[in-house]
C-alpha cells in the first residue's frame, strides 16, 4: 500500500513536472524577449536623444553664426517739401523700417533729429573729446549747427513689424525756408545700448516755388514736380 502510495507521488510528481517545464520555459523566453526588447528601446531612445541633441546643438551654432534669431531692421528716412508759405516749408519726414529678420520686432521709441545748415560756410562738426574731435576732422564731418527738432515717431505705446513687412512713420512740420540743407537723423534700440541708427541729408529747396509745388526729395535728389510735369507733358 505504501510503495503504490510513493510510486504514485512519483508519478504526479514527473507529471506535474512535466507539465511545469514548458511553461517556466516559455515564462523564461517571454521575460528574456521582454528584457531584449527594453533594452532595444532604451537603446533606441537614447540613439535618438543623441542625435536630437546634436542636431539642436548643430542648430544652435547655426542660429548664431546667421543670427536667425537676432533682430534685423532695415532703415531709411527720407524728405518730401510740398510748398512754401510765410516763409516755412510745410514737409515731411518718413522713416521706413523694414524689417528683413525672422521675428517680430516692436518699437516703443523711433526717434527723430533734424539738424540744418543756414547760408554760413560749412565746418568741421566739433567735439569736447579731443580725439573724437580728431577723428572728425580727419573725416571731415560736417557741422550742423541748427537745431530744428527732435520728435518720437512713434504714436502710440509701440509699433510692431511682422517678419518681411515695411512700417511708414512719418512726421509732417514746417521748415523754416531760411535753411539751406537739413541732416535727418534716425535711431531705435534693439535693446538697451544697441542702438539702431540711419541718416541722410537733404537741400532744402531755393524758396522761389509757389506754394501749391511740390518738391520731393529722395536719397537727396531734388526735383520740382511742377516744372518737371509742364517739361513732361
Amino acid at each position: 500500500m505504501g510503495a503504490l502510495q510513493d510510486w504514485t507521488s512519483l508519478e504526479i510528481a514527473k507529471l506535474v513536472a512535466s507539465l511545469a517545464t514548458p511553461i517556466v520555459v516559455a515564462c523564461l523566453g517571454f521575460w528574456i524577449s521582454r528584457k531584449v526588447r527594453e533594452s532595444d528601446r532604451r537603446f533606441n531612445e537614447a540613439r535618438d536623444e543623441r542625435k536630437e541633441g546634436r542636431e539642436a546643438e548643430k542648430r544652435a551654432i547655426d542660429d548664431e553664426l546667421y543670427r536667425r534669431n537676432a533682430l534685423h531692421i532695415g532703415l531709411q528716412v527720407d524728405c518730401q517739401f510740398h510748398g512754401l508759405r510765410q516763409g516755412q516749408y510745410l514737409t515731411t519726414f518718413t522713416v521706413s523700417a523694414k524689417n528683413v529678420g525672422q521675428v517680430l520686432h516692436e518699437f516703443e521709441q523711433v526717434t527723430l533729429r533734424v539738424r540744418a545748415i543756414k547760408d554760413e560756410p560749412f565746418t568741421v562738426f566739433r567735439r569736447s573729446n579731443p580725439r573724437k574731435q580728431r577723428e572728425d576732422e580727419c573725416a571731415r564731418r560736417v557741422a550742423f549747427p541748427h537745431e530744428v527738432l527732435k520728435a518720437n515717431l512713434v504714436p502710440w505705446n509701440f509699433v510692431f513689424i511682422e517678419p518681411g513687412v515695411t512700417q511708414d512713420l512719418t512726421l509732417t512740420t514746417m521748415i523754416p525756408a531760411d535753411y539751406s540743407y537739413l541732416l535727418a537723423h534716425v535711431v531705435f534700440e534693439y535693446k538697451e545700448y544697441w542702438p539702431h541708427t540711419a541718416e541722410a541729408v537733404f537741400a532744402v529747396p531755393a524758396g522761389l516755388l509757389r506754394s501749391n509745388d511740390a518738391v520731393a526729395v529722395r536719397s537727396g535728389t531734388i526735383r520740382d514736380d511742377a516744372d518737371y510735369c509742364r517739361r513732361n507733358g
